[in-house]
């Protein structure tokens, strides 16, 4: 693999943690608020699904932590995801 391939990767990788990280937030927001138009209680799912997503977005972000967008995508997805068991406890 060339050095150009692997920033091509990289890039895509940070991309990809950053998507992850933003869209946990609004995929779980919808999730609960779908769960709560239809008359069924789905928050915990909608928060089992913010969790999954930012714990991805750490992984990938602490892979691509070199890049500014890797680095960013772990910064917030661990401030998200520590508010979050904060508000939870």
């Amino acid at each position: 693999m060339s050095i150009a391939e692997s920033n091509t990767v990289g890039t895509a990788l940070d991309k990809l943690a950053l998507a992850l990280c933003l869209g946990g937030v609004v995929l779980g927001v919808l999730i609960a608020l779908i769960g709560r138009m239809v008359g069924q209680e789905f928050v915990m799912a909608g928060y089992g699904v913010f969790v999954a997503f930012e714990v991805a977005a750490i992984i990938l972000g602490g892979i691509t932590r070199a890049t500014t967008i890797g680095k960013t995508a772990m910064i917030t997805s661990c401030v998200l995801l520590g508010g979050s068991v904060l508000f939870m406890a």
